[in-house]
């Protein structure tokens, strides 16, 4: 998976030749190879900050960092770049710039700065197993997932990137996304696979093929009976997120199953057993426990009981996974012939 592609000189000078003199003729520089991850084949491009190339081998602190899109919140970015303890960090997407996130986690919010900072484009998602994908997966400190459709991620890329990534978590690096980034690391995922659904279209129809969902190959162990979504408010996605839990729950066969609904510009930050919550402005992570039971049959709305729905604004902390339980906030509801009503039925 990997070639010597450079040499690094070790001991070219011991000493200057004003002070040491000539050095014996039979002097011979030594040479110390490093490996170097292959060149990209078609269908995948690498930009940013590569530096000499060599694997920095540092060791990561393990963070989990969630954004519901639109402009990161900074905060909970520099938290995923300190994560990678100065090593290597990766982006992968497959479309969009190649130089903007590595412009942002290394000029703008470095206090740790990253040895290196690459952007991997996988246009082509099925070229994702290149070895010069995996092997630069396989050295990075931290990983993330940027915006775009879920599905490249989760129906595209080859099983072999997504076990990559899922190796991730294994050594304790830290992971992160934004929108569909985040969307596709829940052990339940949204996949996008016949387009995206609206609320009222999930609602009517919660057995509709648009409402198709995955379990990720490199769904992150934080994230256990967890389904994410992104754009949240802006986009009226309350109705559909209680869709697809009730769905994960029935695919699950065990509960209760837990929504994340990431409004813009706010991210969530998971690590050892905590989690924060920060945002560019007012906008909240929303978190919702659904017990069931629910009533799902084709062509026929949802009815769905046993929710509970917690907002959690900007400078929320507490342990992870939260305990409904525990909240005096906590929010009954329940879907009746697909519609969202507060309390419970009856």
């Amino acid at each position: 998976m990997v070639r010597i592609a450079a040499v690094v000189r070790v001991g070219a000078v011991l000493c200057c030749l004003a002070a040491c003199g000539t050095p014996p003729t039979d002097f011979i520089p030594q040479e110390t190879p490093v490996d170097l991850c292959p060149d990209p084949g078609a269908g995948i491009e690498i930009g940013g900050f590569d530096g000499t190339g060599a694997d920095t081998n540092r060791r990561p602190h393990r963070r989990l960092v969630l954004m519901g899109g639109g402009r990161e919140e900074d905060l909970a970015a520099r938290q995923f770049v300190e994560a990678a303890v100065a090593g290597d960090i990766v982006v992968l997407r497959t479309s969009g710039s190649l130089t903007s996130y590595p412009e942002y986690f290394i000029g703008f919010l470095a206090s740790v700065t990253p040895s290196t900072v690459i952007t991997i484009r996988t246009s082509n998602p099925e070229a994702g197993a290149d070895p010069a994908v995996l092997c630069r997966i396989a050295r990075a400190e931290a990983v993330w997932l940027a915006g775009g459709n879920q599905w490249n991620y989760l129906g595209r890329w080859p099983t072999a990137l997504q076990e990559a990534l899922a190796a991730v978590a294994e050594r304790d690096a830290a992971m992160g996304g934004t929108s569909a980034g985040a969307v596709s690391l829940g052990e339940g995922a949204f996949d996008a696979q016949f387009g995206t659904v609206t609320s009222r279209e999930a609602l009517d129809d919660p057995l509709r093929p648009e409402v198709s969902l995955t379990r990720p190959v490199f769904a992150q162990p934080e994230l256990e009976g967890v389904l994410v979504d992104s754009h949240f408010t802006e986009r009226g996605r309350e109705g559909r997120l209680l869709v697809f839990l009730a769905r994960f729950l029935a695919d699950r066969g065990e509960g209760p199953a837990v929504g994340v609904g990431l409004d813009e510009g706010v991210a969530i930050t998971i690590e050892a057993g905590a989690y924060e919550v920060t945002s560019r402005e007012s906008g909240a992570a929303w978190m919702y426990e659904v017990a069931g039971p629910a009533s799902l049959a084709p062509g026929v709305p949802l009815s769905l009981d046993g929710i509970r729905r917690v907002r959690l604004p900007g400078g929320s902390v507490g342990p992870w996974p939260l305990s409904f339980d525990e909240r005096a906030d906590a929010r009954v509801m329940h879907v009746a012939n697909g519609v969202v009503l507060a309390g419970p039925r009856g």
